[in-house]
């Protein structure tokens, strides 16, 4: 496994720790993922990874703005797609996403679960879950599947 999946690896668990524990992605960290992710991008694919970089950092904005205007996202979880793209291909990008909101609705009705068993609540009010583990469990296979061919 290389440098850069690496690195954001651990940018990812920062931003699952403080999503979990202030209930807030930070915007410096983004930055600086960005930032890093920009420069692994140019050292190892000349101008085209800046192309990709961009594109990719696109990408997640510009679909997933609509769930974030109907509050099924926050803004932190779309910045963080978009720094995730930053450092992986297009096609990562894409399954990553895909694999989070499957692992969301997972997370979502476990909690459901437990709630409704566990805790006996269950007023029909709106449970909401921190996004941020369903990410980095999806990039976690991520890189499983691309280590593993």
């Amino acid at each position: 496994m290389g440098v850069r999946y690496l690195t954001l690896l651990g940018l990812l668990c920062f931003a699952v720790y403080t999503d979990m524990t202030r209930t807030r992605i930070s915007n410096r960290l983004i930055v600086s993922g960005l930032i890093l992710a920009l420069i692994f991008r140019i050292a190892e694919e000349g101008g085209s990874g800046a192309l990709v970089y961009m594109m990719n950092i696109s990408i997640p904005v510009i679909f997933l703005y609509v769930l974030f205007q109907l509050h099924v996202l926050g803004a932190g979880d779309i910045k963080l797609f978009s720094m995730i793209g930053a450092f992986i291909s297009t096609q990562e990008l894409v399954w990553v996403v895909a694999a989070s909101f499957i692992i969301g609705a997972v997370l979502g009705l476990l909690k459901l679960v437990y709630k409704y068993f566990f805790q006996k609540e269950c007023d029909g009010k709106l449970t909401k879950i921190h996004f941020s583990p369903a990410i980095i469990i999806a990039y976690l296979i991520n890189i499983w599947r691309w280590t593993h061919g």
